[in-house]
């Protein structure tokens, strides 16, 4: 084989490797931040495609199989994923890639009348064509694919059964394809026009089944993501619910102060041992029950006193410094429930990225009312630590729920008109939160 035909021949192989693997990596987290495992299964898929093109075109099917078990292989140990995903998105690029392959190579035998085998020949303009129309077709459809994107990154949110017969028909279209060449490589004449047929009806199959996995995951996520806020809002209400009983039992204390005095003075002025200590233990009784239904940070709002309590509480049992500068009007008008979903996901989140810390931890929360908007600014100490995804930052936290958590807080901020925004630096990460009031 001449010299330029081994390049081209390498060149095209490269493409078509590195197109594939972008296709897959965009659909699949990395489990690590290396890059070497990646570009070390690209390699080795480029090696293997290029010594079967030059051993035999007989081996196809062989080649076929070695690329699908490793390209399998780097997903489900490289990259994060429901094993069923990779393994419905490892059969439909193959299949689509077979399709797109048998397609050119029919084109270019109608083109160019001659039969599909001539179609391929070394060395020949034929080969040239199909690998030019080949490899188009594949960057545009490949390109396609990867630019579908979700607003979340939820896990296992479909079920079993819609996943097996979205792979299952990649998976019989893909053997077909081979068994059709299998057949024409043992001598036995299929005419063109229809393996034309046969091609490009199974590359609008595979097509098809991409379209309606798409739609079924996400109808399965906005069910899912519905059913995630919903527990939220039941979690709220039923914090907001502890948030009054803790303030009716302040109430009640300051209704029986009078009387726990006057039971006091007599015990003390009884003047009598027993009745000292009776006093002493009646004191003591008083000061727990009172601590334990007492909000340490009063803003004039009970959700924002109970949750930034609560909150703080959790960041100093964990040795984490919080500070606050809260100045609110006693009427905000937002809903309680939007308002605890915002402070208690920005909270947990910062309380959870300097948990990651050994030393200078801290967290420092700023909550004001200027030109009525409601300003909220959260800093908190950080690792540096950062997951981003096409300019989106991701969650590092583990867990089906973690996902959405920041995707609400930015959906709730958005339904009043207002701007959530963040900044990640080396050592703080800073989220600030406007929203307008009328």
């Amino acid at each position: 084989m001449p010299l330029e035909w081994i390049f081209i021949q390498l060149f095209v192989i490269t493409i078509e490797i590195s197109v594939l693997f972008y296709l897959l990596c965009s659909k699949f987290t990395a489990k690590y931040k290396n890059f070497i495992p990646t570009l070390s299964f690209i390699i080795f898929n480029i090696s293997l495609t290029f010594l079967f093109k030059f051993i035999s075109f007989n081996n196809l099917q062989i080649a076929e199989l070695l690329g699908i078990l490793s390209c399998l292989l780097y997903l489900i140990f490289f990259r994060n994923g429901s094993i069923l995903k990779k393994v419905f998105w490892t059969f439909i690029t193959f299949a689509i890639l077979s399709s797109l392959a048998y397609l050119s190579i029919t084109i270019v035998a109608i083109i160019r009348n001659v039969n599909s085998i001539d179609a391929v020949a070394l060395n020949s303009t034929e080969l040239l064509l199909t690998m030019i129309i080949a490899k188009t077709l594949q960057i545009v459809i490949f390109y396609i694919l990867t630019k579908k994107k979700r607003e979340y990154e939820v896990k296992n949110i479909l079920s079993p059964v819609p996943m097996l017969i979205c792979f299952t028909i990649p998976l019989i279209s893909l053997v077909i394809v081979i068994f059709i060449h299998a057949l024409t490589i043992g001598g036995l004449y299929i005419p063109e026009n229809i393996i034309f047929i046969i091609s490009i009806s199974y590359l609008l199959i595979n097509i098809t089944v991409f379209i309606l996995y798409e739609y079924i995951n996400q109808e399965a996520e906005k069910s899912y993501i519905l059913i995630a806020r919903h527990k939220q809002y039941e979690m709220t209400e039923q914090h907001n619910s502890q948030v009054i009983e803790i303030y009716e039992r302040m109430r009640e204390w300051r209704h029986d102060y009078a009387n726990h005095m006057q039971l006091i003075v007599g015990m003390l002025e009884a003047d009598s041992s027993d009745s000292k200590i009776e006093a002493i233990k009646y004191i003591k009784n008083m000061d727990e029950k009172f601590k334990s239904s007492s909000l340490e940070i009063v803003t004039g709002n009970l959700v924002i006193d109970a949750i930034v309590s609560a909150k703080a509480a959790l960041a100093l049992a964990h040795n984490i410094k919080f500070e606050h500068n809260i100045l609110l009007q006693d009427d905000i008008l937002i809903e309680n429930t939007d308002l605890c979903s915002i402070l208690s996901n920005l909270l947990d989140n910062s309380i959870e990225a300097t948990c990651k810390l050994n030393e200078n931890r801290y967290i420092n929360l700023e909550m004001l009312i200027f030109r009525n908007q409601l300003n909220i600014k959260l800093t908190n100490a950080t690792n540096g630590d950062y997951n981003f995804e096409n300019g989106k930052l991701k969650t590092t936290k583990s867990g089906d729920l973690h996902g959405i958590g920041l995707g609400h807080v930015k959906s709730i901020v958005e339904s009043y008109g207002g701007i959530f925004d963040f900044k990640a630096e080396a050592e703080s990460f800073t989220t600030h939160v406007s929203i307008p009031l009328g």
